[in-house]
């Protein structure tokens, strides 16, 4: 490895280091402390790749887990905009920003071109890979809302008004899943209410 090349994985490394210290914006929104960072969460999603990706066929676990990796890189650079920001910014203003920041954040590394495909390959969720990575981002979030839940937080309702973007009829898993999760909610909710 060149100089030039060690400098800008180094570089490139202290810029990902801010995902470890970025709250997830949306829990500080409606007044949880001690929120989970972005880096926790990726950590998440990653896992449940590896674990439930391992349960699917045909897939590639490389590239899944990639994908899992890369997928929220770019909030090094523009940080965590929760849904209230992109309804006013609009999604395709989003899309762009982190496009731009994922390009500034792999200039100068050979893999640029292909740190950027996958990416974009999440965004659109153009291969399974990338599909089981968008509904799995969203399962890791509903997990973490009834763990909020669970140490007596209760301002999570409206995550779970989107339950359905977990569920995939491409990875039937997911509805078994998710309909466990709905079940541990209910469960916590009918307990907290007597």
């Amino acid at each position: 490895m060149d100089n030039q090349r060690e400098h800008t994985v180094l570089h490139l490394y202290h810029r990902l280091l801010a995902l470890k210290l970025l709250p997830r914006t949306g829990w500080l929104q409606r007044g949880i402390a001690n929120v989970e960072s972005i880096a926790e969460h990726s950590f998440g999603v990653a896992s449940l790749a590896l674990i439930i990706g391992d349960m699917q066929p045909d897939l590639d676990r490389g590239r899944l887990l990639a994908i899992a990796l890369l997928h929220d890189m770019a909030e090094a650079l523009t940080g965590d905009l929760p849904a209230s920001a992109r309804l006013l910014f609009g999604a395709q203003a989003k899309r762009d920003a982190e496009r731009q920041a994922m390009i500034e954040l792999f200039a100068g590394l050979p893999q640029a071109n292909e740190y950027l495909d996958l990416w974009t390959e999440y965004t659109e969720g153009s291969s399974r890979e990338a599909r089981l990575v968008k509904s799995l981002d969203r399962l890791e979030m509903l997990l973490q809302a009834l763990a909020y839940e669970q140490a007596g937080n209760q301002a999570t309702a409206e995550f779970w008004a989107d339950i359905d973007t977990v569920r995939n009829a491409e990875f039937p898993l997911l509805e078994t899943l998710t309909s466990q999760l709905m079940a541990a909610r209910g469960k916590l909710n009918g307990a907290t209410k007597h």
